[in-house]
């Protein structure tokens, strides 16, 4: 992957050159041009006019090369970055021990903060503990002894289907919160995984896991976005940025096996679908 992106940086750079130059050769050919007709005569302006022609078609070809090869795959290779340059944990600033007590601490604080709450609901046949909704911004929360990935992809699965079946939402932000005693490592290679519901990214699915033994909070938490700040306010409760106490200090094993299988990224099996991170 990164010598993907190194090809991906140098083509851009050339791509942002190219346009620069057209557009200061346009800028000042539009400028000149009645000036070179009548010093120079017809020719001069004839080939001033070829060369602002071939300036354009050149930088439209590199335009059209560079958004079909990369455009489809940039935003997730960034997604990739950002989960392997994250720390590999966090820790949460709450000292309850139960996952009943961390719900009920973190449900007075959604109560306080305008959110519409809603506890022990089903949903497309899972049991979520609770649901907090104001305006764009969707939090559901499952208390669990044991969480595995299983857990994570059926319950946010669930929580799409609420979001964009149920309650009709194509914008905002929505954070599936397990609490939990104990996490299996295949959770945590999830817990940093954004999910877009379309092409846009006007709907995204972000998860967070509580891990209540070692007061480790797992999400992806150095990308600024909505979630980042929902999880950090109220999963967490802290503020953005986050403080250097709160943040683990070492990678995770997944994120060193997750860089070592991104070597073998290729545009071809990511088009074709055959290419997953995780």
């Amino acid at each position: 992957m990164e010598q993907f992106r190194k090809k991906q940086r140098k083509n851009k750079k050339i791509l942002n050159i190219l346009l620069i130059i057209s557009a200061v050769y346009m800028f000042l050919y539009i400028g000149a041009e009645p000036i070179l007709a009548k010093q120079f005569g017809g020719v001069i302006t004839m080939i001033s006019a070829y060369i602002a022609y071939a300036l354009i078609l050149a930088s439209l070809i590199m335009l059209f090369i560079y958004t079909s090869k990369y455009s489809k795959c940039d935003k997730y290779l960034e997604a990739i970055e950002y989960e392997l340059s994250d720390a590999g944990y966090y820790f949460t600033s709450r000292t309850e021990k139960t996952p009943e007590q961390y719900l009920d601490v973190m449900r007075e604080d959604l109560v306080n903060h305008g959110f519409d709450i809603k506890s022990n609901i089903e949903i497309d046949g899972f049991e979520f503990d609770l649901r907090a909704v104001k305006g764009k911004e969707y939090i559901y929360i499952v208390c669990v002894d044991d969480v595995d990935k299983n857990d994570v992809i059926a319950y946010q699965e669930s929580a799409i289907y609420d979001v964009t079946a149920t309650m009709l939402k194509r914008k905002g932000n929505a954070v599936v919160v397990f609490i939990s005693n104990k996490v299996q490592e295949s959770a945590v290679e999830l817990s940093k995984v954004i999910t877009p519901i379309d092409k846009k990214e006007r709907m995204l699915f972000s998860n967070a896991i509580v891990e209540l033994d070692t007061g480790r909070c797992y999400f992806l938490g150095n990308k600024p976005a909505k979630s980042q700040q929902m999880i950090a306010n109220y999963v967490m409760n802290c503020e953005i940025p986050i403080k250097d106490k709160y943040i683990g200090k070492e990678k995770l094993p997944y994120q060193h096996r997750l860089k070592e299988h991104m070597n073998d990224f290729n545009l071809k099996d990511y088009n074709n679908g055959t290419f997953s991170a995780h």
